[in-house]
C-alpha cells in the first residue's frame, strides 16, 4: 500500500453511470477502471456510486449484501469481499452503512449507522473512529493525503480541524448530482500518492486557484478528467 490513504494501484471503482471521457482519462492516466452496480434500494441518484455500497480496508472489501455477488464475481485477484450484514435502505440514515473516509489514523462515518464488520476491522488496526453528524463523510471529504483534505460541510472541517488535520474549506455547491447537490468527495479521487483526479472540470469551482494551491503545497496534483460542471459520481474509489 502507499503512504497515502487507501491508494493501493492503480485500479478505480467508479459508478456504473460514469461518463465515458471520465473512464478514457483515467485509463490514460495508467488505471484500470471497473464498474459498480445498481442497487435498488437507494435512491436514484445514488444507486450506482461506490461510497454508498462499498468499502476498500487494505486487500479487503465490505459490501452490501446485496452486492456481494456482484463483486465477487468481477474477480477482484488479491482482494478478499466480505459481505456486510447491514442492508442498504433508501432514507438517511439507513443508507450509509458503507459510507466510511479513511483519513491517516482517523475513520470519519456516523458509527451508530455504520455496518459493525467495517468498525471492527477498523478497531482491530487500532484506527481512531470520529463520530461525524454528517453520515455520508466519504461523500463529503476529498482525500488529498493522509493529513489533508477538502470539505464544504462546517461539521466535518471543525471535526477535523480538532483533530490537527489540515483541511480546506470551500464553498457548498457548485457540483452536480442528477439535479441534486453533490458533494466534493463523491466527485474526485486519488488515484496514486501524487494524483487527484476530478470528474469534472475544476476551473468551474469558483475556489478552483484554493483547491490547486492547496494540493500543491502538499505535493498532489489535481487533475480534471472531463468538461463542464464537477459531477458527484461516489468518488473514484482506488482500491
Amino acid at each position: 500500500m502507499n503512504k497515502h490513504t487507501n491508494v493501493c494501484s492503480n485500479r478505480v471503482l467508479v459508478d456504473f453511470r460514469t461518463e465515458d471521457i471520465t473512464i478514457s482519462e483515467l485509463r490514460n492516466l495508467g488505471v484500470d477502471v471497473y464498474k459498480t452496480t445498481a442497487v435498488n434500494s437507494l435512491y436514484g441518484e445514488v444507486s450506482g456510486h461506490p461510497d454508498m455500497q462499498i468499502h476498500f480496508i487494505n486487500n479487503r472489501a465490505i459490501c452490501a449484501p446485496e452486492t456481494y455477488n456482484y463483486y465477487k464475481s468481477l474477480n477482484l485477484h488479491d482482494v478478499n469481499i466480505f459481505s456486510g450484514t447491514k442492508q442498504l435502505k433508501d432514507k438517511y440514515p439507513d443508507d450509509v452503512a458503507y459510507n466510511v473516509c479513511l483519513l491517516g489514523d482517523y475513520v470519519i462515518c456516523r458509527p451508530l449507522s455504520v455496518t459493525i464488520e467495517i468498525l471492527t476491522e477498523y478497531r482491530s488496526l487500532k484506527k481512531i473512529i470520529l463520530n461525524s453528524k454528517q453520515g455520508y463523510a466519504k461523500c463529503s471529504i476529498c482525500v488529498v493525503n493522509d493529513n489533508s483534505a477538502i470539505t464544504s460541510d462546517n461539521g466535518i472541517y471543525k471535526l477535523l480541524k480538532e483533530h490537527n488535520i489540515n483541511v480546506l474549506k470551500i464553498q457548498e455547491g457548485y457540483i452536480e448530482l442528477y439535479g441534486m447537490q453533490g458533494f466534493i468527495g463523491g466527485a474526485s479521487g486519488l488515484i496514486n500518492d501524487s494524483t487527484l483526479c476530478f470528474n469534472g472540470d475544476l476551473k468551474t469551482h469558483p475556489d478552483y486557484n484554493n483547491i490547486i494551491s492547496f494540493c500543491k503545497n502538499v505535493g498532489v496534483d489535481a487533475v480534471s478528467l472531463n468538461k463542464g460542471i464537477l459531477k458527484d459520481i461516489g468518488t473514484i474509489m482506488s482500491f
